[in-house]
């Protein structure tokens, strides 16, 4: 009795007779493709979006307990300052108000500028959803907040994310 060993050797040549075999047909469908991919990626179906980021950072707040009620001239913490985490999500909560929102949109005509019907029955629904879409608040690992904007125009968008950072002081006060 004896028992078939498995064939161990790596054999190529029923690959490569296999490539040659259909080397139209891979010909073929590889020309088609980058046409196609030249055709789709052309700007008539993909429009080309900039990025415009600022990146904040919430601001200390000093008070004067620090240097009169401190026992220990050479601490570093104030005691009513509040943590750097906390400045942050403050940030953030304010950037996604609506009132922040709401100026944004009014002031550079979001509606028309993002082409949607102003008569259209969900023209608020399609408006908000673009606007997410396009603007985002993130919260970066150095505790910084990250205002990302794209847009179709590159001054437009420079012009959103600069009007958002000053946006950001006037509400907070």
């Amino acid at each position: 009795m004896t028992e078939k060993q498995p064939n161990t050797e790596f054999n190529s040549s029923k690959l490569v007779l296999f490539v040659y075999r259909w080397r139209k047909a891979f010909l073929y469908t590889a020309l088609a493709a980058s046409v196609l991919s030249v055709i789709f990626s052309s700007s008539y179906f993909i429009d080309p979006l900039y990025r415009s980021t600022v990146i904040m950072y919430p601001a200390s707040s000093n008070s004067v307990s620090k240097a009169l009620l401190n026992d220990n001239p050479g601490a570093k913490q104030d005691i009513l300052e509040f943590g750097e985490d906390a400045q942050t999500e403050q940030m953030l909560q304010i950037l996604n108000s609506n009132k922040i929102r709401e100026k944004i949109i009014e002031r550079f005509n979001l509606l028309s500028h993002y082409g949607i019907d102003s008569s259209s029955r969900y023209r608020n629904l399609r408006l908000n959803r673009k606007y997410e879409s396009c603007i985002s608040y993130k919260r970066t690992e150095y505790m910084a907040v990250k205002i990302s904007v794209l847009d179709k125009d590159p001054q437009m968008a420079a012009d959103i994310s600069n009007t958002i950072a000053a946006l950001l002081d006037s509400v907070k006060k």
